[in-house]
Parts: C-alpha cells; structure tokens; sequence
C-alpha cells in the first residue's frame, strides 16, 4: 500500500434490478429505522448512477470513487469473488482485504480472503490471531472454479502467483504505489499521494453510501486492523499524508485502542534478534549506503530481513541501507530502506534489477522503502550452498557498487573486519 494514471474501469450500464442493501446482521439494534432507510436509498442511487438526488450522464462513471465502488460491486450482486492478498500478508492489505469483504456483503457478495505466502511476521500473525479474521492460505488443491471474480489491494501490479479460471475476471484493484502497466478491472484506484492503502478504504467509509459507526464487533475489527495499516506503512505517521490523517481521525472513533496496543507490542522473535546481529557483522559501508547480505534465512523468518534495515538506518552517517538473504532456498529477498533526500527506492530498485522475460520488474518501492525478490531457478539445487552464497553476495554487491559508481574493494566495516 501509493494521480496522473487514469482509471480503467469500464463504463457501466445502469441496473434494473433494485439495489436494496441487505443490512449487516451484526448490527447494532440501536440504529434508527430512518437510517438504514437512508442507506437503502444511497446504494440504490449508487447502484443506478447517482449522488444522492443529481443523476450523472454517464451513469456510474462519474461517481466519486467512495460510491463508484458500490454501483461496481451492485452490478455483480450476488456472485463470488476471491479478495486475493499478493506478497507476503502485512497490516495495510491485511486490513483493505477486510474492508472490501464488509462493503462486499452489502451487495450479498460471497468472498474469500486468499493468500499465498505465509503470515510470516509476529506482529501480523498476532493481527490475525487476536482479531479472529478468517483468512486462507492457498492450496493447489483448491477449487476456484466456483469464483467470478477477485480482487487485488496494495501491490502495484495484479498478476497473481497462480492460474485462475479464464471465467474469473479481475473486479477491484486498490493501491498505493506507483502503477506498474495498465490495469484492466471494472474499479481501479491508484492513489501515490495516499500513504496507506487502508486510508483509500477509509475514504469509501467515510464518503460512501453505507454507515460504518463501529456499532458491532464487525466493524470495531475492520478499524482497528485498518488503522494499523496505516500506522505500519506510514512508518507510525512519519510519512503520512493528510489523507492519512483524515482516515486515522474517522476510524480513531471506532477503533479498540486497547486491542492495537497490543497487537503492536508483541515481543521480538528470537531469531529475528539473531539475523540483526548477522547483518551488523557482515555490514559493507559504501559512502553513505550500507549493503548486508545476511545468507539462508528460513521461510519465516523473512520479515527479518526488512526489520534488519529498519535498525541499521538509525546508524550515524548513513542514510540507505539494503540487506539481503536467501530465503527459504528459492529467492533472493532484500529490503531497501532510506532517508534521503534524492533517492527513490522504486526506480533505484528497478535499475538495479531490471525486469524478467515477461516484463515483470523483480522489485520496486515507495517513498522511503522498498523490496525485491529474485528467484533461484535451477541454482536452488546446487549441493555446495557456500560456494552458492559467495556467488550471490559478489553478483548483488557488484550490481549495487555499479549503481552507486564504487568501486568493489570492501568497505571499513566489511564481513572481514566489521565491528559490532
């Protein structure tokens, strides 16, 4: 999760079906007979292409994105849709994947939160566990034949780790970052000046036709995990936007102060304490970057590596740091982190990189951080790992010191001498 792109949704036709919200079952007894009569009324003006009383020209298309939303989601009332989670599984689409479920069952959509990799960071597992959410990791043993359509939040492209039936057609894409290519959805909302991707969802609460007022669990849920998405990709309001600001006012309301406290305040993995003293002995300083590769590092404990750059940024002097390892036998995983002024982590990390055969760019980023992934391939059988990461760590500094303009003689706090 972050315009000049312009949305490539298609126009739709009005419906003519009536578009009646089916209230939520959990909510409270305390709303008022006239309130839910007003929702009614603005998903049905929703639904048929209107702002509450004004009738566009072009029905749905002109709509604020906070209804255009629900006139895209009325069109396929009650059919099937897969909200699927790209990447490893992290608060802010964590949190966007609840809240479209919640606007979806307004339209009595049936959904499914999917992902593909595992919940691999204490605190996002704690998310998961303390806030009850139902959430599937993938299967190839699945049947997804049965869903029409799926939805893709906080990633900047929405291509998917594996093949869904040619029926299922892409229906939501929300995000953040940098557009990556054109996207091909019924809505699509890309917003760079958003720090989060939950504070986009927060706005079609805010401004949408539906009445979100944390008056049942449900909802109490879906704003304390969205504002902890917000909290954890605005680096805790470091580099939040005022929409940020406006969406964290909204849900501050609504949310259980006490609940995220605690999903925040998890202890430190042990073995992610460990991978932080590996990159500070391997460190390699280079003017004011700091490169780290830290070697095999297992499935789950990869958000590590992330949390490793984190902690070597506060260093005196430096202002980017990028650590790297090789997880779970199959990647070459690193995050970047920076605090300059010039560099931008997407076309830095894009440079560096390049793009696969297909075009696809192996990593990116976003104002102050990034991320990539480079698959192993056939190198992942190789018996002598040793040999293998000393292959790696020269390929990946030599790419870096040539992006910098350095020359590859180790640095003063090098894998050699470096002092903790």
């Amino acid at each position: 999760m972050k315009k000049s792109k312009a949305d490539k949704e298609k126009a739709m036709q009005p419906s003519t079906k009536a578009a009646v919200a089916v209230p939520d079952s959990s909510r409270s007894s305390q709303d008022s007979s006239h309130v839910l009569a007003h929702q009614r009324a603005a998903l049905q003006a929703a639904a048929n292409g209107q702002v509450l009383g004004r009738r566009t020209n072009d029905p749905g298309a002109q709509l604020i994105p906070a209804r255009r939303i629900h006139h895209v989601l009325e069109r396929v009332r009650g059919k099937n849709m897969l909200i699927c989670i790209k990447g490893y599984p992290d608060p802010d689409n964590i949190a966007a994947a609840l809240c479209l479920q919640w606007l979806a069952k307004h339209h009595d959509i049936r959904t499914k939160i999917l992902h593909f990799e595992e919940i691999s960071h204490y605190e996002n597992r704690a998310l998961v566990k303390k806030l009850d959410i139902e959430i599937e990791e993938y299967d190839p043993s699945m049947d997804l034949s049965q869903w029409d359509y799926f939805a893709v939040n906080d990633s900047q492209t929405y291509e998917l780790p594996i093949k869904l039936p040619a029926a299922c057609k892409l229906l939501i894409f929300v995000d953040h970052h940098k557009a990556m290519g054109n996207v091909l959805g019924e809505f699509v909302d890309v917003r760079e000046h958003s720090g989060s991707t939950s504070s986009i969802y927060a706005e079609y609460l805010i401004d949408g036709p539906t009445k979100f007022e944390g008056a049942s669990t449900e909802q109490t849920k879906i704003a304390t995990a969205m504002m902890h998405g917000i909290r954890s990709d605005t680096d805790n309001f470091a580099n939040a936007t005022p929409m940020d600001y406006r969406a964290s006012e909204f849900l501050a309301k609504h949310m259980d102060k006490d609940l995220l406290n605690l999903i925040s305040r998890q202890s430190i993995p042990a073995k992610t304490m460990d991978l932080t003293q590996i990159a500070l002995q391997r460190k390699d300083i280079k003017g004011t970057f700091m490169f780290a590769g830290v070697g095999y590092v297992r499935e789950e404990d990869r958000d590590g590596i992330g949390q490793c750059a984190d902690y070597l940024l506060h260093r005196e002097g430096i202002d980017t740091v990028i650590v790297y390892g090789v997880v779970g036998n199959e990647w070459i995983d690193g995050s970047l982190r920076t605090r300059s002024h010039t560099l931008d982590p997407d076309k830095w990390i894009k440079d560096v990189f390049g793009q696969d055969k297909n075009g696809q760019f192996y990593g990116g980023g976003r104002k102050d951080k990034g991320g990539f992934q480079i698959p192993l391939g056939v190198f992942a059988n190789v018996s002598d790992k040793e040999l293998l990461w000393i292959l790696i760590k020269k390929t990946i500094d030599e790419l870096f010191y040539d992006k910098i303009g350095v020359d590859g003689k180790p640095g003063h706090d090098d894998l050699q001498g470096g002092k903790v």
